[in-house]
């Protein structure tokens, strides 16, 4: 569970997400808002868009949103691990183009790591409930990065689910073989990714 804040540890942020809940609104919304200069809002390193919760009440009373949730009682940032995606790929527009699809029609929060050797660092500080991995990448490949998860106690039980433009049927086959919790071809459907993802997190909830 995300630690709250008290009113001495500065102000409280929230995600485009959490803020969309509390005002009943879609979370494209949001985002039409901050890019419209409705709500201010900044960018965290990783990209995430986080908004305070006094600009939020602001908002809400300017124009006259009822906020159907308290932020008082919304758990302050991080969105709960169970919603945390990472994706693995060495393709920074793949990586995008599916960071601002799970965000804004899966409520997902997602992180990005873009070679094999920054996925492992990136799964110890993100702590994701799911991992997306590109199959081949050109300093650790897929199935190193699953072998490596796989040998890590901390790891080891962290879905995955592979990707690749390469219709290579031995590649299909060992990603049948290996752990992996499904295998999706590029380029993405991504209702059909989202569909995966949710599936998987599901069943790891109910062992």
């Amino acid at each position: 569970m995300a630690r709250k804040k008290n009113e001495m540890e500065g102000p409280v942020y929230y995600t485009t997400f959490q803020v969309a809940r509390m005002l009943g609104v879609s979370p494209p919304t949001v985002v039409n808002w901050i890019n419209s200069g409705l709500v201010n809002a900044y960018r965290t390193p990783g990209g995430h868009r986080r908004i305070t919760r006094d600009e939020l009440v602001n908002f809400a009373q300017q124009h006259n949103y009822p906020l159907t949730i308290s932020p008082a009682a919304e758990e302050p940032i991080a969105e709960p691990l169970e919603r945390r995606v990472l994706v693995v790929d060495d393709e920074p527009d793949f990586c995008e183009v599916v960071r601002d699809y799970l965000t804004l029609k899966g409520g997902f929060e997602v992180d990005v790591a873009h070679s094999g050797f920054s996925a492992g660092l990136a799964i110890a500080r993100f702590k994701p409930a799911l991992v997306v991995m590109d199959i081949l990448m050109p300093d650790m490949d897929g199935f190193e990065v699953l072998k490596m998860m796989r040998e890590d106690p901390e790891m080891q039980e962290i879905p995955v689910i592979a990707c690749t433009a390469y219709r290579d049927p031995q590649i299909e086959q060992r990603v049948r073989e290996e752990s992996f919790q499904g295998y999706i071809e590029k380029p993405l459907k991504l209702e059909r990714l989202q569909e995966m993802i949710e599936a998987a997190i599901k069943e790891k909830q109910q062992h």
